[in-house]
């Protein structure tokens, strides 16, 4: 068998290691967990050092927001996160008190999260810092629990605490809430 390696082989041989890389680079970044699963509890200090408990919203649809200052897309999607924060905040739903946005920061400078808060009009109570040793390392406390491998990645909560939606769009959001508000 004669294997002659020509540049359109060579080429065609990096091409399917670069594209196999980023498939797994692709499945790495996304959860473990899965619509039905139960949210993973955990405590924390708001961003004033208000004691937060995640538990304490159950009864209400949440929304836990793991986004950066620092990514680009996160804050191209905090707009979005406002306008449904103000329609569902305080609506009328058949099997829940409301609906709330959690958002947990993956940041290594407070100072940054804290200036993206007040420029992205994030006007929720619920800000968490979970300090990684940089941005791209995804090591905090809560990150770990959630198995962030990519921000922003969200987790829509339904009343009781379950998984009713990983990542969806804040269009998919309005969707699913919608479904559920009283009229």
């Amino acid at each position: 068998m004669n294997f002659k390696l020509t540049f359109d082989r060579i080429t065609t041989i990096l091409l399917v290691l670069v594209l196999g890389m980023l498939v797994m680079r692709y499945f790495r970044s996304q959860p473990d967990l899965v619509n039905g699963d139960k949210a993973p509890v955990f405590q924390a200090k708001l961003q004033d050092g208000t004691p937060f408990d995640l538990a304490e919203l159950r009864g209400k649809y949440i929304l836990l927001d793991f986004w950066g200052s620092w990514c680009g897309p996160c804050r191209r999607q905090n707009p979005k996160l406002v306008i449904l924060y103000d329609q569902f905040h305080n609506a009328t739903f058949a099997e829940a008190e409301g609906f709330e946005i959690v958002s947990v920061a993956l940041e290594a400078n407070r100072s940054s999260w804290q200036t993206a808060i007040k420029k992205d009009n994030l006007h929720w109570p619920y800000h968490i810092i979970d300090p990684s040793q940089n941005e791209a390392s995804f090591s905090g406390e809560i990150a770990s629990i959630y198995e962030i491998g990519a921000v922003p990645t969200s987790f829509l909560l339904d009343p009781k605490g379950v998984i009713i939606a990983v990542n969806a769009t804040p269009d998919r959001i309005r969707f699913l809430l919608n479904k559920q508000v009283v009229r």
